[in-house]
């Protein structure tokens, strides 16, 4: 939340009733100055040797996202009750040689596969977790390359059960020219887990350096910077030990992904609240009160902005709550918990450190005095903006300019699909991503993610005829690579591999041409499904009910309930907002038009993400849950700069006319809301540095959300919404003054504001 230059900051009116509370808090914070510090430090120590609850991680299987009534899921499952051996594989061992496979390499990867199945079935390898149950090779039309499917014993962990995929990959190796990959969705998801936290660590130190270099350049000052870090550290160690915690207490699974937008997060609203605090107390020193004073005095006055600002932050990611599954759920929790420890921090240890420090907080480099001056008033282009959409002819140029520039920046987004590939998420270099590039040249890319179909029947599997057929239908249709069936059943029957040992079902394993788990592979499942059942009665199969299953199928309902959810879940934070707002400004008119103009900026950079990963990178689509998680971000930062932007406004409104107060407020807080915008969109850019593709796009939406936020949507389609709207934004409110002077008629010059440091909070 920007810190306002005027020394009675905006909105404050608005917030009286947390002025008791405030008058409490400053009591505790700098009375017991000292016990506040301890109780953080001590907080810090006990979650950093505090046992996990074990409460994050990854699940191999993408079923587990979906609901239970899942049709793709059901299938799945009615497989794994009819057949022995499971023909649905997470994991592949690909053999390839440039230059062609011997035969007498083709024969050991056939071999060698059923030299494990074989020894496991017959119960030469005793049951227990961490070994290999079941290895099918595949048929391929190529020379150059082997494939097989291999099957872990049960609750092998997907480290363990990569491993040891590697460890069979190994018995090729001594061959020459031959080069070995384990690729699939449980290594890639092993392999994503690797790079996240190889990159984790850095990304974190990268964030608060930025962070520092910040923060000492708006304060000129040396030990500003190290309080920031000191706050965010100690505020980061706790909020991942208080996540930790709520995941174990409610039983969701908290996952990895969600620790870079956590980080980011707290930082950065930590950061802002930082600076809020520390621009009052400078305010509070300079006009010659003592540190605890001062201390007191500020969080009087700031406190509750922060607590306001904070709370529609933590309220609008909450909204997450309504989506239909698991992993979509915990993001809402995880995310407010996290703005709420932020606030927590801030209201708590910054005014201690305050107290303690006092003027030595802006201790500057080279002997400058401390309390020298080191912002400026507002700039000349604000001023000539403000004063520009303050009139009815500007507000409708920027307005009309701004919406057209927002809508067509929105288009690319009517194109965008949901990608749940783990793969292609992956470094091109990653030999997890190396291993799918080359099957995908032997046409066969679909392997690492195949789709099951299952026909079931009273005595079925007699009729071999019938379901070859059939099979031979499945090879001929459109996106199908192969198809793995009774027809080249590579065990006997009674082994119940491809038919079931009751004799009243079969499956078949379709391998699709492309990426699995990306679109075109989606869309030729989706008419796969429409055509099995003619395709069964064409074949001659007879009374017998027809599933498609597998992780393609589980792809296209997991794509589909995303977009349902995303509608959802905008609505409810839509609402969420528009409450705090409404109860704020105490209107409802400017609410409506604010978020119809946070929306829209939202859209603008879901669509520029769109448009750049889609179109120019040729990535799949985006991540399935990266755009639900940052509309939310970005519509709850969004309303962080409301409440300090128009606040502002309304303040100055209820002592001039709306237009003359949009020439005073918004140029008074252009400074601090620009400076904020910067911190946040660096903040969350600095995500990047995590090489998965998930983490490319959500830092590219944040950083330019936040950009088009701070850069378009506060500084000119608000007033000008404001100015076309009149003493009617504030509508049923009447703190709106109706004495407007005539339109178009310059207001008069606006005073010039008390100095600010060149930086401030969102």
């Amino acid at each position: 939340m920007p810190a306002r230059p005027d020394p009675a900051p905006a909105g404050r009116r608005r917030v009286r009733p947390l002025r008791a509370a405030g008058r409490l808090l400053r009591e505790i914070v700098v009375r017991g100055r000292w016990l506040v510090l301890a109780a953080w430090l001590a907080g810090a120590v006990f979650a950093t040797v505090a046992p996990s609850s074990g409460g994050g991680g990854a699940s191999g299987d993408i079923g587990s996202l979906l609901p239970p009534d899942s049709e793709a899921v059901a299938v799945q499952e009615r497989s794994a009750d009819l057949f022995a051996v499971p023909v649905l594989s997470d994991t592949t061992v690909v053999v390839h040689d440039p230059d062609g496979l011997s035969l007498l390499t083709r024969a050991d990867v056939a071999l060698w596969a059923l030299a494990h199945t074989q020894a496991y079935l017959e119960g030469d390898v005793p049951p227990g977790t961490g070994q290999i149950i079941g290895a099918v090779p595949l048929p391929t039309d190529t020379a150059q390359t082997a494939a097989t499917y291999l099957y872990a014993s049960p609750r092998t962990g997907l480290e363990e059960s990569t491993a040891l995929a590697r460890q069979y990959a190994t018995h090729f190796t001594n061959q020459p020219g031959v080069q070995t990959y384990v690729t699939g969705v449980v290594p890639a998801q092993v392999a994503q887990a690797h790079h996240l936290e190889s990159r984790l660590r850095l990304f974190e130190i990268a964030t608060l350096l930025l962070i520092t270099v910040v923060v000492a350049i708006t304060f000129r000052s040396v030990v500003a910077p190290l309080v920031v870090l000191f706050t965010a550290g100690l505020g980061y160690l706790v909020s991942v030990r208080v996540l930790d915690a709520a995941a174990g207490a409610l039983g969701f699974a908290l996952p990895d992904e969600l620790r870079p937008l956590v980080a980011a997060l707290l930082i950065g609203v930590v950061t802002d609240y930082c600076v809020l605090f520390f621009s009052g107390f400078r305010r509070a020193l300079g006009r010659g009160q003592h540190r605890l004073d001062a201390a007191r005095s500020t969080v009087l006055t700031e406190g509750p902005i922060v607590a306001v600002a904070g709370t529609t932050v933590a309220a609008g990611t909450a909204a997450l709550l309504v989506a239909d599954f698991q992993l979509f759920r915990a993001f809402g929790p995880a995310l407010a918990l996290t703005v709420v420890v932020g606030v927590a921090v801030s209201l708590t240890l910054v005014p201690a450190l305050m107290a303690i420090l006092g003027v030595r907080l802006f201790r500057a480099v080279g002997g400058r005095d401390p309390m020298a001056p080191v912002g400026h008033g507002p700039s000349r282009s604000a001023r000539a903006l403000a004063a520009a959409v303050a009139t009815r002819t500007g507000a409708a140029i920027g307005l009309v300019l701004g919406v057209a520039a927002l809508v067509l920046a929105s288009l690319p987004l009517l194109d965008m699909r949901i990608d749940v590939s783990f793969t292609s998420e992956l470094p091109d270099d990653d030999p997890v991503k190396v291993g799918a590039r080359v099957l995908e040249e032997s046409g066969v890319r679909g392997i690492v993610a195949p789709t099951e179909v299952l026909v079931e029947g009273e005595g079925v599997t007699a009729d071999r005829a019938a379901l070859e057929r059939f099979q031979a239908a499945l090879g001929r249709q459109e996106g199908v690579a192969t198809v793995l069936g009774p027809a080249q059943n590579p065990l006997d029957d009674a082994y119940g591999l491809v038919l079931s040992t009751s004799g009243d079902a079969a499956r078949f394993v379709v391998v699709l041409d492309s990426d699995p788990l990306g679109a075109p592979a989606i869309a030729d499942v989706g008419r796969l499904q429409e055509r099995v059942d003619a395709l069964a009665a064409d074949a001659g199969l007879g009374d017998v009910a027809v599933g498609v299953g597998g992780q393609t199928a589980i792809a296209a309902e997991l794509a589909e309930l995303t977009r349902a959810n995303l509608t959802r879940i905008l609505v409810a934070a839509l609402v969420i907002v528009f409450v705090i707002l409404a109860v704020y400004l105490r209107a409802l008119i400017a609410p409506l038009a604010l978020l119809a103009c946070s929306a829209l900026g939202v859209a603008a950079a879901l669509g520029l993400t769109t448009l750049v990963f889609q179109g120019l990178l040729g990535d799949p689509g985006l991540i399935f849950f990266g755009p639900f998680t940052t509309a939310v971000l970005l519509l709850a930062l969004g309303s962080d700069y409301n409440v300090f932007a128009v606040g502002a406004i309304w303040d100055e409104a209820t002592r001039r006319p709306l237009r003359q107060a949009i020439t005073v407020a918004m140029p008074a807080t252009a400074r601090a809301i620009s400076a904020a915008g910067l911190i946040l969109a660096a903040t969350f850019a600095m995500v990047a540095i995590i090489p998965l593709g998930l983490f490319r796009q959500v830092a590219f939406t944040m950083a330019v959300g936040l950009l088009i936020d701070t850069f378009l949507i506060r500084p000119v389609l608000t007033p000008a919404v404001l100015t076309l709207l009149g003493p009617a934004a504030g509508w049923p409110g009447r703190r709106i003054r109706t004495d407007e002077r005539a339109a178009d008629a310059p207001p008069p010059a606006a005073p010039a504001p008390a100095p600010v440091p060149a930086g401030g909070v969102g």
